[in-house]
């Protein structure tokens, strides 16, 4: 059996841990690099690292992911969100191995109409976070053909810091919290992506040549921040016996954040027609994680 070769970058993010988790095909071998074993800035090394490695497709899940640190740190954005994903693309070319990267709703302003937005519509990112991420989609368009660029949106899972993990901190140590309901999105639970990933690489490898170019992933249905803490609340609630006021807010209640946009909400459709997954309820990936947490 003809084996192939995956590298995974990022793998101790999010989506990294979560793709790790998942049964992967028989075919293949999964190359793991968190930032120790291969620092994305670091383009000689990267590139070095990708030679040794001799990968028959790259999967991208490293970047700065940080709001609000993006801001205060542009050049350590600019350079794991743009730079960083132009080598990589160039590096992919120079071998001829397609390359899986992820990005974010936030290339958009959220001033849509409340209208979910497709793959290609206008991007106009608020901050220093979706403008990096927005330059670096466009230097993998340019700088490689066969590549996919999938969007994903406020993702969460049993592994690391997210929504969820800091929310349940937050659930235990506080008597009130308070989170916004005017910013609109739709939460993404990191298994799904781990799953859209392996069969687009699947895809990718066995000749699909329509599966290229931008797609979104997102769970349904939208909801405010406020709305996911109070799921999340729900669900903790037959693991604790604390019972914390969780209070709508609106974001100018939080002065000095960075702007994120108002309504985010992905449409998936694309992903539907071309590769036929179809969207999850996010509800049914925090029972999940809930389960894997604190079952």
């Amino acid at each position: 059996m003809a084996v192939n070769r995956i590298m995974l970058l990022g793998a101790n993010g999010q989506i990294g841990q979560a793709l790790r988790a998942e049964p992967l095909p028989a075919d293949w071998q999964l190359g793991v690099y968190g930032h120790a074993e291969c620092d994305i800035t670091n383009h000689r090394a990267t590139q070095q690292t990708i030679r040794n490695f001799k990968p028959d497709l790259v999967v991208n899940a490293a970047a700065m992911t940080a709001v609000d640190q993006c801001e205060k740190e542009p050049d350590k954005a600019v350079a794991a969100n743009f730079e960083a994903p132009a080598n990589l693309a160039a590096q992919c070319s120079a071998i001829d191995v397609p390359l899986i990267h992820l990005s974010t709703d936030y290339v958009f302003d959220g001033d849509n109409g409340n209208v979910p937005y497709k793959p290609d519509a206008p991007m106009n990112p608020l901050g220093i976070y979706g403008n990096t991420k927005m330059m670096g989609e466009e230097s993998v368009r340019h700088e490689l053909a066969w590549h996919v660029i999938l969007r994903v949106s406020s993702v969460f899972s049993a592994f690391g810091a997210n929504i969820l993990t800091k929310t349940l901190k937050m659930l235990d140590e506080k008597d009130e919290l308070k989170f916004v309901n005017d910013q609109i999105s739709s939460p993404t639970y990191a298994p799904d992506i781990a799953k859209t990933i392996i069969v687009m690489a699947e895809a990718i490898l066995r000749g699909h040549s329509g599966g290229f170019g931008t797609f979104h992933l997102c769970g349904e249905p939208p909801c405010s921040r406020y709305d996911l803490v109070q799921a999340i609340m729900e669900a903790y609630a037959p693991h604790t016996t604390r019972r914390p006021s969780i209070l709508p807010a609106a974001t100018a209640d939080f002065p000095g954040f960075a702007a994120r946009p108002a309504y985010s909400v992905l449409d998936c459709s694309s992903l539907r027609a071309v590769y036929g997954i179809e969207q999850k309820p996010w509800r049914e990936g925090l029972a999940e994680a809930m389960q894997k947490l604190k079952g």
